[in-house]
């Protein structure tokens, strides 16, 4: 074939991967374990560029609708953002490519594995190795190595006889057709949990918080379940005002021995000094404060300017009834929520615990955007995990293919691991 007419193909080729991937489908996630080949095929380095970058712009163009929500006065920073994560993921697979293909037995796995680990990771979107647990159900690590090195064999192997690609190819059918006749189904969520979705849209308005904290204890009271799960930041600020509205029904759950999953955000308050205290007394007006109190009126009291917003703030997901715990979550989204050198960030919390013990149960827990990648899921599968567990909050997303792919995302790396696994979602 003409290589420019192939250039062209494989680019055609890699764009049609991309839109496949963007549907959330599992479909998509399969066939998209072939991007490396559309990439690293190409006949020069800046038609594997093109491709790599037809790939992610494809794949990734739902994550402007996303990042609208967070950037709603400037509709042109999303649009920057997605072609920036598209080029910087593109990078790795144009170093990657050579005109001497048996060096691809080891240049596409190691390309795959800087999308995958940070820095790149945290960015790391619609990789190839997603949908590994739909294509090789319970194989594990194995199967997540085929998957990785499948490509660059079967790139090296293009000088050689048909009969040799095609055992290639062959074996590696055999493999997947042996996985799915061993593990057809999803594997059972331990006896007594249960995951609860919520429909509370962003919770943060005004009163829509307090619905949510008397469905969660009225959940709680009318359920036997030992675990209940609910979403992300379904309880947006847990503070000691909330474990004192909270402590009837806390009192329950630890009389019937019940433990409550709750995704909360925690403000991450510094130390502060005597300085900074007085400080924010200085910003109160004592004498209008005095005058209120005199005429009994309904004066609006002037506070201080300091706001909780100013602070860090973890998103977490907290255990409450019969146990207490925390888990952070790790890789918040970058710039929506995690904004290096600004105060009002959520903290990127690499070396942070990936598995949290929950009744006799090793947890794998991924908040929300960790759904999407693949450093989170890997680094907590390195901890052994029994169970996987997932929370969301999708209502900034819920027109977009974003909560279809998480959901999708997370059930491919259950079947890959042969893992039960849970998923609260708050829409």
């Amino acid at each position: 074939m003409n290589k420019r007419y192939k250039d062209q193909l494989l680019l055609c080729s890699s764009i049609a991967l991309g839109l496949g991937v963007s549907t959330g489908c599992p479909l998509g996630m399969v066939v998209a374990a072939g991007m490396p080949i559309a990439c690293l095929a190409a006949g020069t380095r800046k038609a594997a560029l093109r491709s790599a970058l037809g790939y992610y712009t494809a794949a990734l163009w739902p994550m402007i609708r996303g990042l609208e929500a967070y950037w709603k006065s400037n509709p042109l920073i999303p649009l920057l953002l997605w072609i920036f994560t598209a080029l910087l993921l593109s990078l790795p697979w144009t170093v990657a490519w050579t005109s001497h293909r048996v060096h691809y037995l080891w240049r596409a796995p190691l390309a795959l594995v800087a999308t995958i680990v940070p820095p790149l990771g945290i960015v790391g979107l619609a990789s190839p190795l997603t949908g590994a647990g739909y294509l090789l159900p319970g194989a594990g690590w194995t199967g997540l190595a085929i998957v990785a090195l499948l490509p660059g064999i079967l790139l090296s192997t293009q000088s050689l006889s048909l009969r040799a690609r095609a055992v290639a190819i062959g074996l590696a059918a055999g493999l997947c057709i042996s996985s799915h006749v061993r593990y057809s189904g999803d594997a059972e969520p331990p006896r007594g949990w249960t995951a609860i979705n919520t429909h509370f849209g962003d919770v943060s308005q005004p009163f829509r918080d307090f619905a949510a904290a008397q469905f969660i204890q009225q959940k709680a009271d009318e359920s036997s379940a030992h675990v209940l799960i609910f979403p992300e930041a379904v309880v947006p600020s847990w503070s000691e005002a909330t474990e004192v509205f909270w402590h009837q029904s806390l009192d329950r759950c630890r009389t019937r021995g019940q433990i409550l999953a709750i995704g909360a955000g925690l403000q991450a308050k510094p130390v502060r000094n005597d300085r900074e205290r007085l400080n924010d007394l200085r910003t109160y007006d004592f004498d209008e404060a005095i005058e209120v109190l005199k005429s009994g009126s309904t004066l609006t009291i002037h506070r201080p300017t300091r706001s909780p917003l100013s602070e860090p703030v973890d998103n977490t997901m907290l255990l409450v009834g019969a146990k207490s715990a925390m888990f952070y979550q790790r890789v918040p989204v970058p710039v929506g929520m995690w904004r290096p050198f600004s105060k009002v960030s959520v903290p990127v919390r690499l070396n942070a615990p990936g598995v949290l013990m929950i009744e006799h149960q090793r947890a794998a827990v991924l908040i929300c955007y960790e759904q999407m990648l693949t450093f989170p899921v890997l680094a907590s599968m390195l901890q052994h995990p029994t169970v996987i567990v997932g929370i969301s909050n999708t209502f900034w997303v819920d027109h977009t293919a974003v909560p279809r792919f998480q959901a999708n995302a997370l059930r491919a790396w259950a079947k890959l691991f042969r893992l039960p696994y849970l998923l609260a979602v708050n829409s």
